[in-house]
């Protein structure tokens, strides 16, 4: 049996969530606990009281996980390849996400894709792993630029691809790819450092 009542009690509150054998749902603070039943307060201090053999499931907050949304945007900062200081704008499906990274500064101009397959994903840790792909555009000396190889060059346009897997912890955000393309060294791995916030 259900009651339903207002009155005021004294003591602790504990949030909880139950679902009685009918299929209705309660969420709100267990106020008194017996043997034959509990006492809730729900929304505007309304006071539910419902037998414990009609209780189907019953989840005390304390108890519950919390559980990271799985569909969310992400932005943010790194440093790294591809223009050393790159803006961060991506979306994440349950299992997949899209991300981009990138900038124009001055003379140093290029942009990332990352299509993620979704290793980890709860509310401060995502992992990915990807396909990566994205181009470099030079002009004028790049000396000291360059995460691919040291010296200068001048007027250069590169495009690469590979894989690559990030990671993000409360917004720290690492990533390192492995990738090849028309740059002097036949395969680099590129890194980013940085943060992103992720909108779960």
């Amino acid at each position: 049996m259900v009651a339903v009542f207002c009155l005021s009690l004294t003591g602790v509150a504990h949030p909880a969530e139950i679902m009685t054998n009918d299929g209705q749902k309660f969420d709100g603070k267990i106020l008194e606990e017996t043997d034959d039943s509990v006492l809730l307060e729900i929304e505007n201090g309304v006071q539910v009281r419902i037998d414990k053999s009609e209780i189907a499931y019953l989840q005390r907050e304390d108890n519950k996980v919390k559980v990271s949304a799985q569909e969310y945007p992400v932005l943010g900062l790194t440093y790294g390849t591809p223009t050393v200081v790159n803006l961060v704008a991506g979306y994440y499906l349950s299992n997949f996400g899209l991300k981009f990274t990138g900038a124009y500064w001055g003379g140093v101009k290029g942009i990332q894709a990352d299509l993620s397959l979704k290793l980890v994903d709860d509310e401060k840790f995502l992992a990915n792993f990807s396909l990566v792909g994205g181009a470099i555009g030079t002009t004028g000396s790049s000396n000291g630029y360059s995460l691919w190889s040291t010296g200068a060059w001048t007027g250069t346009d590169w495009t690469y691809g590979g894989i690559g897997f990030d990671i993000n912890y409360g917004g720290f955000v690492f990533e390192v790819d492995g990738v090849t393309g028309n740059f002097p060294n036949p395969v680099a791995l590129p890194v980013q450092i940085g943060f992103a916030q992720r909108f779960n």
